[in-house]
């Protein structure tokens, strides 16, 4: 019986100070992507009708890249059947845009395709429209 209360509290200290311990101190971490993209909108947040997509594209390292092939489909989440896609103009500096007209707020999965030289990249990224 002495053995089973000693098990016991054994195991409740080892809990107790599993619980109590201090978390690993925090790493900077880089992604590990090829590409980077960032995407903000013109006006911000985006609303329901036209609203230009702006589109920070960078490498792994985090450098600009610059003439490549940008092309965005966007797709409502929440309804089927509403969406569009085009060909982002480059800005210069890895900055792209396009033009877009959501007429229904809510969710909506942007699909970017960055193609130039022997790069060919794609990411999905959530967008929210209010």
């Amino acid at each position: 019986m002495r053995k089973m209360i000693f098990i016991g509290l054994l195991v409740g200290l080892v809990v107790l100070l599993t619980a109590c311990g201090g978390s690993a101190p925090m790493q900077e971490t880089t992604s590990s992507k090829a590409v980077n993209i960032v995407v903000t909108s013109n006006p911000s947040p985006a609303v329901t009708g036209d609203v230009e997509l702006l589109l920070t594209i960078t490498d792994k390292d985090g450098n600009p890249i610059e003439g490549a092939a940008v092309n965005v489909a966007a797709d409502h989440t929440d309804m089927s059947g509403m969406g569009m896609s085009g060909l982002a103009t480059d800005q210069g500096g890895g900055k792209y845009s396009i033009k877009a007209n959501f007429d229904e707020s809510g969710n909506w999965m942007l699909t970017v395709k960055v193609t130039r030289d022997s790069l060919d990249y794609k990411e999905d990224i959530e967008f929210k429209v209010q």
